[in-house]
């Protein structure tokens, strides 16, 4: 690789970093604590996760799902904050479509001197349409892992994440499985008839 291009592909890398101490500050709204909203870095390597194992889970039971497209849609679906900063669901509705296109600005800026940048802004916006059931596969992980947190949180103000549920179900969630699925996960998560693997502890 010419130092050049190797340079320019460091940029992206380097200026990724960000995300790791980058507040999810909409989070403070819904009565978090400053220390207590994670960073873009570690809700974004949770929707890539569920995100792929979803998508398999999903072709494994005979949907059609492009597993790679959908794993590469929720890696790419955060970036453009590592230049924005994080902007709160209702911040973005108040915004009315504003914040989206200065995020895919942003995001074109971060991507501009890759080889495959056509490509990769093509699949951003295919996110951020929300029209095919990989984008949809990764807007229910987004939200999934936000319940999740404000669920870890003592102080937070759940009602606000059942508002940005009951939005997401209506204006994001297209596809019926999908919608059908979120709706079961929200409420057994709400109803806590699941939590996180503690089968390890105190064995030997």
């Amino acid at each position: 690789m010419k130092q050049k291009k190797l340079k320019e592909l460091l940029e992206v890398f380097l200026t990724l970093q960000v995300t790791k101490e980058l507040p999810r500050q909409g989070f403070i709204y819904s009565g978090f604590k400053r220390n207590e909203a994670d960073s873009v870095a570690a809700h974004s390597f949770n929707v890539i996760a569920f995100s792929f194992l979803l998508a398999r889970e999903l072709k494994n039971s005979g949907e059609e799902i492009d597993v790679e497209k959908t794993t590469i849609l929720a890696l790419l679906h955060d970036m453009g904050e590592a230049i924005t900063g994080d902007i709160g669901t209702w911040v973005k509705v108040l915004a009315k479509g504003k914040f989206e296109e200065v995020e895919n600005k942003a995001f074109k800026l971060l991507v501009r001197n890759l080889s495959d940048k056509k490509e990769l802004i093509s699949l951003f916006s295919e996110y951020s349409d929300l029209e095919t059931k990989e984008a949809q596969i990764v807007k229910l992980a987004d939200a999934l892992d936000a319940i999740a947190q404000g669920l870890n949180t003592p102080g937070a103000k759940l009602d606000d994440f059942k508002l940005a549920d009951k939005k997401i179900i209506h204006d994001k969630i297209k596809d019926k499985k999908l919608k059908k699925l979120f709706e079961d996960s929200v409420e057994l998560m709400f109803e806590k008839k699941v939590t996180y693997f503690r089968g390890h502890i105190g064995k030997k």
